[in-house]
């Protein structure tokens, strides 16, 4: 995708300058990105309504009661009319089960392309309740489980929107009913637009979403105007479930001797962007158009259609690549000329562009009153990037978060050790820091990055979604192109092994020039933690970022010296790339008794899984890895264990999961590794749930193995 666009030369668009004045791109492109956060479910615009009418003076625009936004300027003839949707395509809260997982129904039209419901999958959701915002995630099987299914995700058609559990970190109907979630609240994407090279807006409905800033711009432009005629401005309602909003404005405040009415579905599959898509020849607008057909007819209702001019009724739209998905991408020179079009509509002149300050769109969070030591050091190792190989970010954290006593090193591999105590036996604790992500394989001669993967996991999560290029000196916004024919798709697997990733360049010298470098520029999302409940979180990377932490909290508060053992704490790079770290550290720590690994157990605890195995429950305690895929711990270590954790008063449970971890390394020297867990949900995904009293209760058991005087390894 995008290969036509990126070669074209800015030269080839152009404006009539001695007749119109352009409005800054960036002012622009801001504007959009703030309002493309908004979530506007067709018939609950609700949000992107007050959002548009933040951008003005209180009082002025009139809501009509279907909810019509209309601003009426000027007076006489000609009468115009301009219109954009407000509305998008989106879902609404269709079942709440006992377990607390919600259910989910499309409402209305406009969810084009077979696999416009996958991009849901794995990813995180926006629900718009009566009392604010909350969120959740729409549930991934784990890639964890693969191996042990009977119908692999890896071998299953493309993903359909009856296939949705969201989990909002509730347990029960009643946990739902005290966070205000009720039956047909709407459900988005949480969004994530990105503003790339300066010169594109990615975001889910980015053409609409731009559309709507355009016009509210040509509303601000007109209020300090003077022109001929009377112009009504309109952001409607409804379009995409029964069309009601425009007919009643058109009823109510019509006829008209011209419409100019933004048609999101006027759209192409290729070419340039840097123009406005027509469904007639403008004659207002005499260059850069291309005419298209609708690729989805207006819904008329049953009661008849507006009553349109007869000669002065034209549809626009904005050409866009990546349509229909999260990252669908609009050129801002194309927004520029629509701002025009509508302009010209009135008069050939000069205009005064005005673009409305962006409004916050921050919404204030909800408050929790519990672990607050916790909280704040897991959601800052989250929010840094640290791929296998590229786990810099992360070392630099840990070594900055260490008490004052400690003494840790960095050794030649960029694992951190930290040894302390003074007794006679050595145990150890290990953690790792990197993330699964990808990897910039190669730089295609168009500037298109082509990845491969850091780690296993589902590549269907990250196409068409943000993505982030991690560069030594800044992060690039980005998108993680879509499969070629992804309106067509029947797999739910890409036959590429990894998407790949349009960063703004034009060329593989324009990439190399800003910092990306072939086998080492690393690849991952947007990311930030969400605290979904009182006692669950979401984010990518719990996987270990969750083990890092609990490790730094275990240090707080301890006397060192008064140990029973001598203690080392490692946090190691590339665990996900092969154990490569723990590998290198065991080799010099072969005097240690017993390696206790703290890492994630990929539990079952899900709607989706059939809990056969690895079934711990988020919220029941820490876990003891007894079995996984490359390692079987001793019965007298399980024994142990839990009779320590009973003396203790500390909650555990145990069993199998898939996956190994940094322990397989210290046993081929005759080190026993016990892995040590919390439960999570959906690992190695964008979505990973962990619960706090988990954590909790694992930072308790490390501290009760490392001052347990009566234990003599053998």
């Amino acid at each position: 995708m995008l290969r036509l666009f990126t070669i074209l030369l800015f030269s080839t668009f152009y404006f009539d300058t001695s007749a119109q004045s352009i409005a800054s791109d960036s002012d622009l492109l801001n504007l959009i990105e703030s309002f493309s956060k908004t979530s506007a479910v067709t018939g609950r615009e609700a949000e992107a309504s007050a959002y548009l009418e933040s951008l003005f003076t209180a009082g002025t625009f009139k809501k009509d009661k279907l909810g019509n936004l209309t601003l009426t300027l000027g007076s006489g003839a000609p009468k115009r009319l301009f219109v954009a949707p407000l509305d998008e395509p989106g879902y609404v809260v269709s079942n709440i089960l006992d377990t607390g997982y919600l259910r989910i129904t499309p409402v209305g039209y406009g969810h084009l392309g077979t696999m416009y419901h996958q991009f849901l999958e794995g990813n995180e959701v926006k629900i718009n309740t009566e009392k604010g915002t909350r969120y959740g995630v729409a549930v991934v099987p784990s890639s964890h489980f693969d191996g042990l299914r009977v119908d692999p995700v890896r071998s299953r058609g493309v993903y359909q929107w009856q296939e949705t559990f969201v989990d909002a970190g509730m347990a029960s109907v009643k946990e739902a009913a005290d966070r205000w979630i009720r039956l047909v609240d709407p459900v988005t994407a949480n969004k994530k637009p990105q503003i790339i090279n300066s010169e594109y807006l990615s975001a889910p409905a980015a053409a609409s979403k731009s559309a709507a800033m355009a016009l509210a711009t040509v509303a601000k432009t007109l209020m300090q105007t003077n022109f001929t005629g009377t112009v009504v401005i309109a952001f409607t309602t409804l379009e995409l479930i029964n069309g009601k909003g425009i007919e009643n404005v058109v009823n109510r405040l019509g006829p008209f001797d011209q419409v100019v009415r933004f048609n999101r579905f006027l759209q192409q599959e290729s070419g340039d962007t840097k123009q406005l898509l027509t469904d007639k020849k403008l004659p207002f607008v005499s260059q850069n158009t291309r005419l298209v057909k609708s690729v989805v007819a207006f819904r008329h209702p049953s009661t008849g259609s507006p009553v349109w001019p007869k000669d002065g009724y034209y549809e626009v739209g904005l050409p866009s690549e990546y349509t229909n998905t999260p990252v669908e991408m609009v050129d801002v020179k194309s927004v520029q000329l629509l701002i025009q079009s509508w302009l010209n509509a009135i008069e050939s002149k000069s205009w005064s562009i005005a673009i409305p300050t962006p409004a916050s769109v921050e919404k204030k969070a909800d408050s929790f009153t519990t672990f607050s030591k916790e909280e704040p050091l897991l959601a800052k190792l989250v929010s840094l990037y640290g791929v296998s190989s590229a786990e810099k970010p992360v070392r630099d954290y840990i070594l900055s978060a260490m008490p004052s006593w400690a003494k840790p090193e960095v050794d030649a591999k960029g694992n951190i050790v930290l040894s302390f105590g003074k007794g006679q036996q050595h145990i150890a604790f290990v953690a790792h820091m990197d993330e699964v992500g990808y990897q910039v394989d190669s730089i295609g001669a168009d500037g298109i990055l082509l990845l491969k993967t850091k780690g296993g996991f589902f590549n269907s999560v990250w196409e068409g979604h943000a993505a982030l290029v991690h560069t030594v000196t800044r992060d690039i916004p980005a998108a993680f192109e879509p499969r070629t024919k992804y309106l067509t798709a029947t797999t739910q697997m890409n036959s590429d092994l990894a998407p790949s990733v349009f960063a703004g360049f034009s060329s593989r010298q324009e990439a190399m020039a800003a910092g990306v470098v072939e086998d080492e520029t690393t690849v991952t999302m947007p990311k930030r933690m969400i605290r979904l409940s009182e006692n669950k979180a979401t984010a990518r990377g719990f996987d270990d970022r969750v083990g890092c932490a609990s490790l730094l909290l275990t240090l707080q508060n301890i006397k060192p010296d008064e140990l029973p053992f001598k203690v080392t704490f490692v946090w190691s790079v590339e665990e996900e790339g092969g154990l490569v770290g723990a590998t290198y550290a065991a080799q010099n720590l072969q005097d240690v008794r017993i390696a206790y690994a703290i890492d994630t157990f990929v539990s079952s605890d899900d709607p989706i899984d059939p809990q056969l195995y690895a079934y711990c429950p988020l919220g029941s305690g820490a876990v003891i890895r007894v079995l996984e895929s490359i390692n079987f711990i001793g019965r007298e270590h399980l024994n142990y264990l839990q009779n320590l954790a009973k003396k203790n008063g500390i909650k555990t449970q145990f069993g199998m999961t898939a996956g190994g971890t940094d322990g397989q390394a210290f046993l081929k020297y005759d080190i026993p590794s016990v892995p040590l867990s919390w439960p999570g949900r959906y690992s190695h995904s964008p979505i990973e749930i962990m619960d706090f009293r988990d954590m909790g209760e694992l930072i308790k058991l490390i501290r009760a193995i490392m001052m347990d005087k009566t234990k003599k390894y053998e």
